[in-house]
């Protein structure tokens, strides 16, 4: 069979974090898309994209507390749905990026197959994504606002996608594509002499008491936010987790193809 892998391309790489808006970062994530139809060249395999919510996302869930969920109150009713529309507008302008640049992509809302718990995943139709990987496109998801059970609607980052993806469908790796080279043990845009992690494991990053650190908006949980979903990951198929930057182009190649690289793995 054909090895699975997941690619969570981080709202840092999709769009403009520190500006107003939804301001998508369009030159790179055309490279983005040369970069992986490289890769589809040098090796069969099978892929499932996510994107982060980027710039617009976070800032309406910040502004409006959407991490603890709508919970019926009017004014978080209206900002979950302009934060819903600005996720699905960015992940609009990232599928035409990508089948511009011949990559058989096909966008799935998130709202659609997902309903959450109490900010926890509770439902999830696989089906649609199983069927895509089996016609043989690459599924397109990402995070956003999603029904909630309890709290009306909540928040589902692309964090927990990649971990419940790669949990039922057996992935062998899971890709993070940051503005960052890796896991640090500070952060590296608050302290220069922070150090790269090459290799570790998970108990090896208990260790690390500031991880959580970021240096902007992020309302999942940040880095510390990715380590405890993909925690929950326990499958066999599963060899490694990696953290690279995915500002640079050729570090998706490099990711995809198994190639050496500087970035951050953990292995099982």
């Amino acid at each position: 069979m054909k090895p699975l892998y997941i690619l969570k391309i981080g709202g840092s790489v999709a769009t403009f974090k520190d500006r107003a808006g939804m301001s998508v970062r369009t030159e790179l994530l055309k490279k983005v898309a040369r970069a992986i139809h490289d890769a589809q060249k040098g090796k069969d395999f099978q892929l499932i994209l996510i994107h982060g919510a980027g710039a617009a996302g976070h800032q309406l869930a910040r502004e409006f507390n959407l991490k603890e969920g709508v919970k019926g109150i009017e004014t978080r009713r209206e900002a979950a749905l302009r934060s819903r529309g600005a996720n699905q507008k960015l992940d609009s302008a990232i599928f035409e990026i990508l089948i511009a640049e011949g990559i058989r992509a096909t966008p799935i809302h998130t709202a659609s197959v997902v309903i959450q718990k109490n900010c926890k995943i509770s439902k999830f139709h696989f089906e649609t994504v199983t069927e895509s990987l089996q016609q043989n496109y690459i599924p397109l998801l990402y995070g956003e606002m999603v029904f909630d059970s309890v709290l009306e609607m909540s928040i589902c980052s692309g964090d927990a996608l990649a971990a419940a993806l790669a949990k039922k469908l057996d992935a062998q790796k899971i890709l993070f594509a940051s503005d960052i080279d890796g896991i640090f043990d500070r952060d590296p845009y608050l302290h220069k002499d922070a150090k790269l992690i090459k290799n570790t494991t998970f108990e090896k990053l208990h260790n690390l008491s500031q991880i959580s650190e970021s240096h902007n908006i992020d309302t999942t949980g940040g880095l510390q936010g990715k380590i405890k979903q993909i925690q929950t990951v326990k499958s066999p198929s599963l060899k490694t987790i990696e953290f690279f930057n995915g500002t640079e182009s050729t570090n998706y190649k490099h990711a995809l193809l198994d190639e050496k690289f500087e970035h951050t793995v953990i292995k099982f």
